[in-house]
């Protein structure tokens, strides 16, 4: 009778703990969305005032009304239409985005591999690490031809140029995160016969989530521009080329326009890591019970 009592109430939690977490999810979804809606109208205020106050040459800086125009309306003046510039900067962004997925899967697998190892095995961090931080201070515009000297034009080099700005945050972060296991939690695992991987896989990723996911909304706006840095001294393709191509025209509005396209996908990519950030610590972080109830 009692087991049954017991069966009863912990079924009849479930349920309310499940619409907690959604309620706090939903909670921490609304207000990302109004702080970025209202950062989006104050950084378009600040641009605007910034050309008039400076009485920027209108050839070459254009306002978000003139963005807007490029994007969206015809004009006689153009010898493009606002479908056609449309058109064109998505077909860029797309061929712009896959050179970042490379980088950022590249940039993201190498870190928590690495990670994992340095903190299983001690010594190999303590030969490695201090390598690692030395190539970090290495400029990424100066260790971008040694890569295309090496790899040649293609993915790999994408890879590489773009996963170099997601790599070192986010093995900083996870070693760090891995490192914060508590003793006591180590001790209990260990009372029980549990290896070192069990206690990576029970505690110390767990605990490592917000390092984790503090690093990847760095990480996705990092790999878009590691990527434009590549087409932009690599390619004929992408957004980052298109710069180049676009400043020898003189076409300043295509600029402007990419510019603003760019920001928004990062500032989208990056509200979208902090969904799934949300959403898993919520559910399986390191202090999700408590992050519920608050």
């Amino acid at each position: 009778m009692a087991t049954a009592i017991r069966l009863s109430r912990s079924e009849s939690r479930a349920p309310s703990q499940t619409g907690a977490t959604v309620r706090f999810v939903a909670r921490r979804i609304g207000r990302t969305v109004v702080t970025i809606l209202a950062s989006a109208v104050i950084l378009g205020l600040l641009w605007q005032f910034a050309i008039i106050g400076l009485h920027a040459n209108a050839f070459i800086a254009k306002k978000p009304l003139d963005v807007y125009n490029y994007l969206f309306v015809d004009s006689s003046l153009s010898q493009t239409t606002a479908a056609e510039n449309r058109e064109v900067l998505f077909g860029l962004l797309g061929t712009t985005l896959l050179h970042a997925l490379v980088g950022f899967v590249f940039g993201v697998g190498a870190s928590i591999v690495i990670a994992i190892v340095f903190t299983l095995i001690r010594p190999i961090e303590f030969m490695f690490m201090p390598i690692a931080m030395l190539l970090r201070t290495v400029p990424l515009l100066a260790m971008a031809p040694v890569i295309y000297l090496i790899f040649g034009n293609g993915l790999v080099t994408a890879a590489f140029i773009g996963g170099v700005v997601v790599f070192f945050p986010l093995l900083v972060n996870l070693t760090l995160g891995f490192r914060s296991v508590s003793a006591q939690s180590v001790d209990l695992i260990r009372v029980y016969g549990g290896s070192r991987w069990t206690i990576m896989r029970k505690i110390a990723i767990p605990t490592a989530l917000p390092h984790f996911f503090a690093s990847m909304r760095i990480a996705v706006p990092g790999a878009i521009t590691g990527a434009m840095l590549y087409e932009w001294l690599f390619t004929y393709e992408g957004l980052g080329a298109a710069i180049t191509s676009a400043k020898s025209s003189s076409d300043y509005g295509m600029i402007w326009a990419i510019v603003v396209l760019i920001t928004v996908v990062s500032i989208l990519f990056y509200t979208i890591a902090t969904f799934i950030e949300t959403a898993v610590l919520a559910k399986w972080g390191p202090d999700a019970g408590k992050a519920v109830a608050k």
